[in-house]
């Protein structure tokens, strides 16, 4: 459970860096490690089952890093961690990077490199935190590693994959698919609920039709919101179609239609409706990694991916807030591990060894 961000109890507003002289001492790998577990595992407590250190050695790290930067990175009351300071938001980032970037220089002196030649699908509507970040960072540390990677709705991943022409992609399904039997070679990396979401409220007895802003057709969530509605006698058209997350954000935010997006997507400025306003429920959706070539390149490579997926939570229904601490990174360590040792590839197509 990620902290978030919380303001000052004593001026109402967030932490800023003292103007006082800052302390010279130099910043330590184990105040960096002590921050980052608090901060990734949401308390004193589970951090210190995470570094193997006690709370009160955690705690003095986290205190002599705030010495030294100059203001409060964690917001305390009554002796607990509430969440993170603005200038703890701000840190945070820069901490991961270096925790992982340093797991990473490790890795690539201890272990093989990867080689070899990948094909690897994501799907352009939905977005997958810092997966460009992971991969780019993966390929720096193994020089024989070639990624082709292909951009597109989930149905059509799926239909590369059974073709034999991905290695491996990263798509979404939804009910009654969540509910059966797990695929061969998925890792689920998370599972959300679908909302119905709008600029403003809106009665879906108000209107003759219900306007839908969605992805195209092969989407997950646009055959579930015509399901549902289909079920509810609920008329409905395309009011804005787009392959494009960010577009398909905007239209909702202009006032366009009405939207089908799990939590994570949800801007600050959209409005989620409900069965309150007449909208039927939603199944949900379960966002999966499938690992269709053999090889231990193909599951070193799969370790990496779902390394940062740990931006999407926990794989359960629960996880539905996207983490605030900070920008998406994979746990420092967890993606550098995974970066290091395997065996080449085959090209796609080819019958596995």
């Amino acid at each position: 459970m990620a902290l978030r961000t919380v303001a000052s109890r004593d001026t109402g507003r967030p932490d800023a860096p003292r103007a006082a002289q800052r302390d010279v001492r130099p910043v330590t790998l184990e105040q960096l490690r002590a921050l980052v577990g608090v901060a990734e595992d949401g308390g004193f407590q589970r951090a210190s089952l995470t570094l193997h250190r006690s709370q009160s050695a955690i705690t003095q790290s986290i205190r002599k890093l705030e010495d030294i930067l100059g203001c409060r990175l964690l917001e305390r009351r009554q002796g607990h961690v509430v969440g993170l300071t603005a200038a703890g938001e701000r840190f945070l980032p820069a901490a991961q990077d270096v925790l992982v970037r340093l797991s990473e220089a490790v890795a690539a002196v201890q272990r093989p490199e990867l080689a070899g030649h990948i094909a690897l699908g994501v799907p352009d509507d939905f977005r997958v935190a810092d997966i460009h970040g992971a991969i780019s960072r993966c390929l720096g540390v193994n020089r024989g590693l070639r990624v082709e990677i292909t951009s597109t709705l989930s149905s059509k991943i799926a239909r590369l994959l059974d073709s034999g022409r991905l290695d491996l992609g990263i798509l979404r399904t939804t009910a009654p698919q969540v509910a059966a039997a797990r695929l061969p070679g998925e890792r689920v990396l998370r599972i959300e609920t679908l909302h119905w979401v709008s600029r403003s409220q809106i009665a879906a007895d108000a209107l003759a039709e219900v306007p839908l802003v969605v992805f195209p057709e092969g989407c997950a969530y646009r055959t579930a919101a015509l399901d549902a509605l289909g079920r509810a006698g609920r008329a409905a058209y395309f009011a804005y179609v787009s392959a494009c997350d960010d577009n398909i954000q905007g239209a909702i935010s202009a006032g366009l239609g009405v939207g089908i997006l799990p939590r994570s997507a949800i801007a600050p400025d959209h409005v989620v409706l409900g069965a309150a306003d007449g909208f039927p429920d939603l199944p949900p959706v379960r966002l999966s990694l499938i690992v269709r070539s053999k090889g231990a390149l193909f599951e070193h490579f799969a370790d990496v991916l779902e390394a940062t997926a740990d931006v999407f939570g926990p794989a359960d229904d629960t996880a539905l807030t996207p983490p605030r601490c900070g920008a998406a990174r994979p746990r420092p360590g967890a993606a550098a591990r995974a970066c290091g040792g395997g065996t080449a590839g085959r090209t796609p197509g080819t019958p596995p060894a």
